[in-house]
């Protein structure tokens, strides 16, 4: 009889599990490291296709419809390779970490929209960053063209997402703003000008490189 009942409580057992994993299947933990962990961010092809002929019909045209300050045939976008992002990703993470080893920084990266001076002053004291530009028949072009800066943004303690430059703790609530110094008619330099800043410049910019590849 023992037999019967124990035998009974097993089946039921049995069924009880059957139509608790019918409703309630187990998630399945994938431990392929390659697998997205997340959703990612997505836009619709036709909505990116509408957004960029919305710049080129109206930004762009006026930009190289501008009689006296137009740019022929300006640039349309701009590459950075992975690995270059990655690197000045971790080198903003590292350098705050160091500098602030027990924060919980809350830390960003803001783009600013910007345009090459004329290449007839890259050789020039002051503009060493764009120098190496000279010894490329197409980077050579890109004086006047659109451009990004890329530059690290920290949320500072009064809750502001600030400029910042991770090598300098000094700036971690923000850069000082310039005073004017005036003495007599001379214009002081500010020090700050000499400053090397953490940014990234100098994504391969379309055109003048090729447009093969493009899509929009």
């Amino acid at each position: 009889m023992e037999k019967k009942h124990l035998t009974l409580i097993i089946a039921v057992l049995i069924i009880a599990f059957g139509v608790y994993a019918y409703y309630y299947p187990p998630k399945k933990t994938d431990t392929d490291p390659n697998t997205p962990s997340s959703k990612p961010s997505t836009l619709r092809y036709s909505l990116i296709q509408e957004m960029t002929n919305n710049y080129r019909q109206t930004q762009l045209k006026a930009i190289e419809n501008d009689r006296e300050n137009g740019v022929e045939n300006d640039a349309n976008s701009i590459l950075f390779d992975l690995d270059t992002l990655k690197k000045f990703i971790n080198d903003i993470e590292s350098n705050v970490k160091h500098n602030q080893p027990d924060a919980n920084n809350k830390l960003a990266i803001r783009m600013y929209y910007a345009a090459y001076p004329l290449n007839t002053k890259w050789a020039n004291p002051g503009y060493e960053n764009l120098k190496k530009l000279l010894n490329n028949d197409i980077t050579r072009l890109y004086e006047r063209k659109h451009t990004l800066i890329l530059l690290p943004v920290i949320k500072n303690t009064r809750g502001v997402y600030t400029d910042f430059n991770p090598l300098d703790v000094n700036t971690y609530e923000g850069f000082m703003k310039k005073n004017l110094k005036q003495m007599s008619y001379i214009m002081v330099r500010d020090q700050r000008d000499d400053t090397e800043v953490m940014s990234l410049n100098h994504g391969q910019i379309i055109p003048p490189a090729s447009k093969e590849g493009q899509s929009f």
